[in-house]
């Protein structure tokens, strides 16, 4: 009751329950798929832009030098022949491609198919020009165990 003694008025609206929400509910449901929509995007886009780029030929990781600074990464080129010396556990030898050299020292043991002249490619980081390495894999096509596949067949174990 009102003051002057009447009943409010009641209109149709205020018999039907709400359907309808109130503004800030759906806003806050805009913003949270936007951030889950945008959270999945930034997480596609860095994963996939890793994944299609598995290592720089040693002429772009050159070329690349300054912008990745002590980075790890990987890096590709053929096995500079008279080039390989090694002390202990310590392997030096130069990588080239495309008429660019990088000199790399790499600490552990190089795999057993690691030799002159085939290509390689190397994880580490650039430590003034020479490549640090702590990682080896011996890259071979089907090109090679075509020329070489008894030794393939003995390091398989085929």
């Amino acid at each position: 009751m009102t003051a002057t003694g009447e009943a409010p008025a009641v209109t149709a609206d205020d018999r039907l329950p709400s359907r309808r929400r109130p503004p800030s509910y759906r806003r806050r449901a805009w913003v949270a798929v936007l951030v889950a929509l945008g959270a999945i995007g930034f997480l596609l886009a860095k994963g996939l832009g890793s994944a299609t780029e598995y290592f720089l030929t040693a002429d772009q990781a050159v070329h690349q030098r300054a912008t990745l600074g002590a980075e790890r990464f990987r890096i590709e080129g053929t096995v500079v022949p008279g080039t390989v010396t090694s002390a202990g556990r310590q392997v030096r030898f130069d990588i080239e491609n495309a008429g660019v050299r990088v000199a790399v020292v790499n600490t552990g043991y190089p795999p057993q198919l690691f030799q002159p002249g085939i290509p390689v490619v190397l994880e580490g980081y650039f430590s003034g020009s020479t490549f640090e390495s702590d990682l080896i894999m011996v890259k071979h096509s089907a090109d090679y165990v075509a020329k070489y596949p008894a030794r393939v067949r003995q390091f398989v174990g085929r």
